[in-house]
């Protein structure tokens, strides 16, 4: 366990490193911060003098080694429009982002995954059917979409739940089961063809001839072994809720680091960008190394290799 970890601690340095150099490159080839801040008739002598306080003036490879250097500390610097530390602003908008991806996590997985087992155990019938038709038609259609629908059904239409905003669980429903959808089709087929993997198995047989309930072959026998590939799943979408949840942010106008990344692009606050670059890269590796115990836990195989 303890190689386990060791390798993907590096692993995860590694990650973390290249999403924050490509992301250090993008936003200077982005365009000239300075633009924006400065209104439209300000001269090239004030524009430079900006540059030279913002330390845009110096050489990449400079703004890069010192960027790291920051970083290393935890200093992403400041916004370049209000002087706030970067830390503070991804801070206060990190919470909203952690709500609606756990309670996005929790529905899909309250629906995916007992509907993925039933699938499986009755093969090609009515729940079977039911499910593939339900998870091919929501990975057709995309999350923007999805969200724009709900609102103009149960916000506009109905008039049950507030169209954008935060500030009470009501708002929070809405951009959870647009979420959910998005997580539902791929979580549920995974389940189902690992669940039909592990059904033939000798030891699932074996069970079943010791007079085991069916139930509890199914709960403790099948879904323990088929949960490898779910719980690798359920970190990568964990990743993506986290750090992809910004089309549903924006449509519901959900104070999250998706919407404030998608704010700093426009604004070309680069600071702010790569602040929220980063904190995402680190939350996937811890994810993704607690996913990798969790797979060693369910599955006594695995805990040596």
């Amino acid at each position: 366990m303890i190689r386990v970890f060791l390798r993907q601690s590096v692993l995860g340095l590694l990650v973390v490193l290249s999403a924050l150099t490509v992301t250090f490159v993008l936003v200077r080839f982005s365009g000239d911060p300075t633009s924006i801040i400065l209104p439209q008739e300000a001269t090239e002598e004030q524009r430079e003098v900006l540059r030279q306080q913002l330390g845009l003036n110096e050489s990449l490879p400079a703004q890069y080694l010192t960027y790291l250097g920051n970083a290393a500390v935890g200093n992403f610097g400041r916004s370049y429009f209000d002087s706030e530390a970067v830390t503070s602003i991804v801070i206060r908008h990190l919470p909203n982002t952690l709500v609606l991806a756990g309670a996005s996590l929790a529905l899909a997985c309250l629906f995916a995954i007992p509907l993925g087992v039933l699938a499986a155990v009755w093969r090609d019938g009515v729940i079977d059917r039911f499910v593939q038709v339900v998870a091919v038609t929501g990975a057709s259609m995309p999350s923007f979409w999805v969200g724009l629908l709900l609102i103009q059904i149960f916000a506009v239409g109905l008039n049950l739940f507030p169209t954008y905003g935060t500030g009470s669980p009501a708002h929070l429903i809405l951009p959870a089961i647009t979420l959910a959808i998005y997580v539902f089709p791929s979580l549920a087929r995974l389940t189902r063809s690992s669940m039909l993997e592990v059904l033939p198995q000798s030891y699932v047989m074996a069970a079943r001839a010791k007079g085991m309930p069916e139930a509890r072959v199914i709960g403790r026998t099948v879904l323990r072994n088929g949960m490898v590939p779910v719980l690798a799943l359920l970190a990568l979408e964990i990743g993506n809720l986290i750090g992809g949840a910004v089309l549903t942010e924006t449509v519901f106008a959900w104070e999250g680091i998706g919407r404030l990344a998608i704010t700093s692009i426009q604004r070309r606050d680069f600071p702010v960008v790569q602040g929220v670059v980063a904190y995402v890269a680190v939350g996937f590796v811890f994810v993704t190394m607690a996913a990798e115990i969790a797979i060693r836990l369910v599955n006594p195989k695995l805990r040596h290799k």
